[in-house]
This record gives C-alpha cells, sequence and structure tokens, in this order.
C-alpha cells in the first residue's frame, strides 16, 4: 500500500497457533488476547519482494494465526538506507484496548519535498491482529505536523508512547536529532502528535526545540536534541511526562561529562509549556565518588519507572561511553521521581563497578547502551534491565550481557541484582565474538501471567545455515518471577523466521516497545 507516496509492502504467512488469554498488564499486545506480541527489526536478504525493501520489522502474534513481515520499498527515484524499523514503539493511540506499533524510517524519502528527511509508520492493532489496510504515515510533510521535511532531519530517529494529556489514548513523540535550528545544523527537535478515537492526528501537535523559551538550553550544532525520548509518570498527577535525550549536548565544550536530559511535564492540554528542568553529564561528575570518573553522553538510552513503589516515577538513562576510568565502560543514571523535576542531587549511578553489580567495568562494555523498566520480580516495584553488548566474555569480544537491577522501596539497588551472558546454563546458543546480547531488550507480558518477562537481543549471532559472514540473529526469553529473571530455552533466529519471501538477518535489532534507546548499538 502507499501513502504520501511511500510504499509498505506486507506478507502475512499463516501458522498454526493455539489461541491463549492471559491477564496483567501488557506492552505490546497487538490482537487484545492479554499477552504480549513481539515486533523486532530486522535487514531483508534473499528476498522476493515486489520492490527493494528499506527495512524488515517481523511481527509474531501470540494468538492471531500468521506472522507478518513488513518491509517499506526503497524510493527509485532518492535511494535510501535500509532503516525501517530502527526505531519501534507501541501504544494504544486509539483508546481502543489494543496496542498500535509505531515504527520510523529515519531516512525516507520525502517525495513532497524530495529529500531524505524520515516518516513514521503508524499502524492500529485488532482482534486479529495489526490493520494494516488502515495504516498512517506521518512526515513533515504531512498537513498539520510542524515544521517542514528538510535533508538529514532524521524524523522517527526516536520513538515514545504515553499518554501525556490523560485522556486515556496513547500519544506519540518523535524525535528528529538531525533538525536544523535555523542556521544550527543536527540542534534537533521532538514533534509529539497526539491521539484521538481515529488514532494519533496532527491536530493540536507541538513542536520543541531548545531555542523555544519553555525549553532549558539553548540550540546548538550537533546537540542532537530529541535523539532518545521516554514517557511516563514522574510526578503525582494524571498526565505522563516527557523526557528527551541530547546526548551530544556539550560533547566538544566540556571536559567533565556530556550529554543533557529534559523534563517536560504533561498537562491536560499537551506537554506544559513550563517548569521544564533539565541536568547534564557534566553535573553528574561529582556522583561518581571517583576522580577518574566522567559521564559522557548521558542519555543515549531511556526510561521511566517507579523504582521504589512510592507512585512517583525515575528517570533512567543510560551513558554507555561513560569513562571510569578507561572509557565506553558506562553507567546508568537514576534520578528519583519527585514534583520539582530533574536535580544532579537526586541521582544514583550504577556500573559494574556498585556493589552487587555482575561483571567487572572494561574498556568497551556500553553497560546501559540498552535499558528495559518495569516490574519483573511482582513487588510493586519497577526493577532495570541493562544491556552490555560490547561486554567481552572470556576472550570473546563484544559478546554481550545484561543486568538485572531490582527495584526496592529506597529505589534501585545493586543488592540480589542478577547477570546472564551466552554461556549461563539455560540460556540459548553460546556466548560468541561479536554476538551483542543484550543489544535490544524489552519488558513484557510473554506467558500472560504474574510479574513482566523479558526479551533479549543477539543481533549478531550467527546460527547454522547462515552465509558465512553474515548473521540471522536471535531473541531469547527470559521469565520473570518473585527472585527476578528465569531463563527459557526458548528463543528465535532470523533463519527460523525464513520464507520463501524473506530472509531476515540482524533480526532483533529492535525490539518494540514503549520508549526507545538511540540509534547507536
Amino acid at each position: 500500500m502507499t501513502r504520501e507516496g511511500v510504499v509498505l509492502q506486507v506478507d502475512r504467512v499463516p501458522v498454526s497457533v493455539t489461541s491463549v488469554k492471559g491477564s496483567g498488564a501488557t506492552r505490546s499486545d497487538f490482537d487484545g488476547d492479554g499477552v504480549d506480541d513481539v515486533a523486532a527489526s530486522a535487514d531483508p536478504y534473499e528476498h522476493s519482494l515486489p520492490q527493494s525493501p528499506g527495512g524488515l520489522v517481523v511481527v509474531r502474534y501470540s494468538s492471531t494465526p500468521y506472522v507478518d513481515y513488513l518491509a517499506t520499498a526503497v524510493s527509485p527515484v532518492g535511494g535510501g538506507c535500509v532503516c525501517f524499523g530502527e526505531i519501534l514503539a507501541t501504544g494504544d493511540f486509539d483508546g481502543d484496548g489494543y496496542d498500535d506499533l509505531a515504527a520510523g524510517e529515519y531516512d525516507a524519502y520525502d517525495t513532497t519535498v524530495n529529500v531524505h528527511a524520515g516518516g513514521v509508520w503508524v499502524i492500529p492493532g485488532s482482534s486479529s491482529g495489526l490493520r494494516i489496510d488502515s495504516a498512517k504515515y506521518f512526515t513533515q510533510s504531512s498537513p498539520g505536523v510542524p515544521g517542514a521535511s528538510e535533508r538529514e532531519d532524521r524524523f522517527g530517529s526516536a520513538l515514545a508512547a504515553g499518554d501525556i494529556n490523560g485522556d486515556g489514548r496513547d500519544d506519540l513523540a518523535i524525535g528528529a536529532y538531525g533538525e536544523a535550528i535555523g542556521s544550527l545544523g543536527e540542534a534537533g527537535a521532538v514533534t509529539v502528535l497526539y491521539g484521538g478515537t481515529g488514532g494519533l492526528t496532527a491536530t493540536g501537535a507541538q513542536q520543541l526545540h531548545q531555542d523555544q523559551a519553555a525549553v532549558p538550553g539553548s540550540a546548538e550544532k550537533g546537540d542532537h536534541f530529541g535523539w532518545t525520548l521516554a514517557i511516563g509518570k514522574v510526578d503525582n498527577n494524571r498526565y505522563a511526562d516527557l523526557v528527551i535525550g541530547a546526548p551530544q549536548e556539550n560533547s566538544n565544550s566540556s571536559s567533565t561529562g556530556s550529554g543533557m536530559l529534559t523534563l517536560m511535564w504533561g498537562s491536560a492540554s499537551g506537554v506544559k509549556l513550563s517548569g521544564a528542568t533539565s541536568v547534564t553529564g557534566a553535573a553528574l561528575r561529582g556522583a561518581t565518588g571517583r576522580s577518574d570518573s566522567y559521564v559522557w553522553d548521558l542519555g543515549m538510552a531511556l526510561a521511566v519507572g517507579d523504582v521504589n513503589g512510592d507512585g512517583l516515577g525515575e528517570v533512567v538513562a543510560g551513558a554507555p561511553n561513560a569513562q571510569s576510568p578507561k572509557g565506553n565502560e558506562g553507567m546508568v543514571a537514576v534520578f528519583t521521581g519527585r514534583s520539582g523535576g530533574l536535580s544532579s542531587s537526586a541521582v544514583k549511578l550504577f556500573s559494574q563497578r556498585t556493589a552487587g553489580v555482575p561483571g567487572d567495568p572494561e574498556a568497551g562494555d556500553l553497560f546501559g547502551a540498552t535499558l528495559a523498566v518495569g516490574d519483573v520480580t511482582g513487588d510493586g516495584r519497577a526493577d532495570v534491565l541493562v544491556g552490555a553488548p560490547g561486554e567481552a566474555i572470556g576472550t570473546k569480544a563484544e559478546a554481550g550481557t545484561i543486568a538485572l537491577l531490582k527495584g526496592s522501596a529506597s529505589g534501585l539497588t545493586g543488592t540480589g541484582a542478577q547477570g546472564f551472558d551466552q554461556d549461563h546454563a539455560v540460556v540459548p546458543g553460546g556466548a560468541e565474538r561479536g554476538d551483542r546480547f543484550g543489544g535490544a531488550v524489552a519488558l513484557l507480558n510473554l506467558n500472560g501471567t504474574g510479574p513482566l518477562d523479558a526479551l533479549v537481543a543477539s543481533p549478531g549471532e550467527a546460527v547454522t545455515g547462515d552465509p558465512a559472514g553474515l548473521s540471522s540473529g536471535s531473541v531469547a526469553v527470559f521469565h520473570g518471577g518473585s527472585g527476578g529473571l528465569v531463563p527459557q530455552a526458548t528463543s528465535w533466529s532470523g533463519l527460523s523466521l525464513r520464507t520463501d519471501v524473506v530472509w531476515p538477518l540482524w533480526y532483533g535489532r529492535r525490539l518494540a516497545a514503549a520508549q526507545t534507546g538511540g540509534l547507536n548499538y
């Protein structure tokens, strides 16, 4: 099908399933059965699609008896990258009880102005899965969307869903880290589209950037404001709040840290244009407790969750390039939820130096490159799943690892933390060079009962049958429980999802959830 001159190709493959009925909170339940469905991105390989694919998203349902393979088409006029689905998010934008899928294509060719500016597809859910024929497509050339499509805006390079205006329908924040503000290239901007009975609409849409009085800081070349996004309730009113990452803020002007987080409040009219707060990576140097440690590129991954169970959400930010002291070991910053907003005096930093956290800090670990936040143990407090895809396992560079840090009444803690890699018993596969286990993570309801479960991707995983030098990628399943994560023998690979139409490679490069990490990992 075609929207605004852009093609979406669909291959719907019948499979045998047993319908299920789950209970508890869900986050990507497209077919409404109480169990989350799994949407993951991949590279299309050996395809027979009608047009050259611009990326691939595979949707596996828990009850609906088929698998959907979604691919855009590279413009025959403008060309483009294979980046459809590099960013995914889920939310119920029309309030009908079924989650909807948003997929960004940050290099999409805008046929209105003939430039690569980016776009976002939004596909509603239903009792029979995603309603492909009702898909919408948004660019900055779409009527009502603020701004204008310009070369390399990167519109759709970050996505986050949540109910900012409290009307019971999720809204969608869209990052465009390449947006020029005046003559300042790649300063970055964020667009917010609001949900309605007919789904997302451009009516009342807002654009935010750092040259606006309501937004802290000032637009500068290369800040990449909007590189990451998260939406969640930080204070105790009915409105979800918006957190915006600008990880390259001050990267060329500060010797003590870089990156910036901005928290903007929700309200009945949308993002509130007053009371915003911010914090920088440089301001966190004292919190490291070490003279040789620096928080570089704060905000490369973002999430919001209530880790202490007090009803106020904490802002959780990854800084995988943090130095302690070698470089790129990585840290995670947790800001206490409060009505006053973000503050460097209300933060805890976690790294592999923190007591109880598994592993040792080594150059290139990238601890905090990916994040997922939710209640895994069922105690009413959110836990934080941290990916370190650069971690070496023995001599196997970039094999990757994950750590689950648990919530408690006093906040997030290293006590009782769990660590897993692919050399652990039960975890499918084996640790191998370049697997990048933890390269994408998500906390979802996968078994329909109890606390949240986890998906952990190894996009570099090679399986038997892969071409030399090319990796199918895989996604492993962990169930949640009172003690934390329990690894399962279940996994899927790109090869296992191969059809006569397309072979997914680097499967699991991105997993659909409400919020996203950055593009680098």
